[in-house]
């Protein structure tokens, strides 16, 4: 396994102004970075792939979407410029390096309409996938979806949505993405939905169920990290949480508080326990 760490833990605007974050990143002694495109004009994709070469250091891309690009919005405009988004951060992805676009690609965190996903909805954003997996295809990226609790998104919220859409799109550059903090709210055994995810998995987010100290709480992390290695699991484990600076991703995921209290010794403590218990 590699193991990554989100730079959301510093900053939601990545731009050469936070470029040393790699350095910092690298001197921890991860594997490589995950860069969240949030304002997809601040990132410097040149000096952005240099630092990462010159620190050895991988790159996952993250994507966000916008109220703008919308992959399960009703006006088609908004869906075709979803995947016109999604096809720049695959470009971005690739020219930093990178083979993985992980994230909720399918809607804005956040974004809440006050019921339950429609039928229409899920043909919209199938149908964006399967635009967009032309331009995965091309590249060789894979696109991992990430499900989020009910809190953020009425959209995909289990292993079992995110594997469904995946089924639905029926392109061999699908996967899910699975994160610890989301399954803690809706799985009901964390360790036996990775297993039913299976070949689907594709990347690995390893966060707290409060999204504080790693190994701190309640996340089975023992028992999921057995099955990870049952399954035959072995790309990308990343480490994830959030500072309190970006204060739109604060409101859309409901931060009020800081998570943790220095994030250096949070990164640097939370890859020591993964890699003892990946290890065990």
């Amino acid at each position: 396994m590699k193991f990554g760490l989100n730079l959301l833990l510093w900053t939601g605007a990545f731009s050469n102004e936070t470029l040393d974050l790699i350095d910092k990143v690298a001197d921890m002694g991860f594997d490589g970075a995950e860069i969240t495109f949030i304002d997809i004009g601040l990132v410097d994709v040149r000096k952005t792939a240099e630092r990462l070469k010159a620190r050895g250091l991988e790159c996952i891309g993250c994507a966000v979407m916008t109220n703008d690009a919308n992959p399960i919005s009703s006006d088609p405009a908004v869906r075709k410029a979803a995947v016109q988004r999604l096809e720049r951060c695959m470009e971005m992805t690739d020219a930093l390096g990178g083979r993985l676009l992980v994230g909720p690609l399918y809607a804005p965190v956040g974004y809440l309409v006050g019921r339950r996903r429609t039928e229409d909805e899920w043909g919209w954003c199938r149908d964006v996938f399967k635009e967009a997996a032309k331009k995965a295809n091309q590249y060789g990226i894979t696109m991992a979806l990430e499900f989020l609790n009910r809190f953020e998104t009425f959209f995909i919220n289990t292993s079992a949505d995110a594997v469904q859409m995946c089924k639905d799109v029926g392109e061999p550059c699908m996967g899910v993405h699975f994160d610890t903090f989301h399954a803690n709210i809706e799985e009901k055994d964390i360790p036996e939905a990775v297993r039913k995810t299976g070949k689907f998995l594709k990347h690995f987010h390893a966060s707290e169920n409060d999204r504080g100290m790693i190994g701190s709480g309640h996340i089975p992390y023992a028992e999921i990290f057995k099955v990870l290695k049952e399954i035959g699991y072995d790309d990308w484990v990343v480490v994830e949480s959030f500072g309190s600076s970006f204060k739109e991703l604060a409101a859309a995921c409901c931060i009020w508080r800081d998570l943790v209290p220095d994030p250096e010794v949070f990164a640097k403590e939370a890859l020591k326990y993964l890699k003892n218990v990946a290890s065990a």
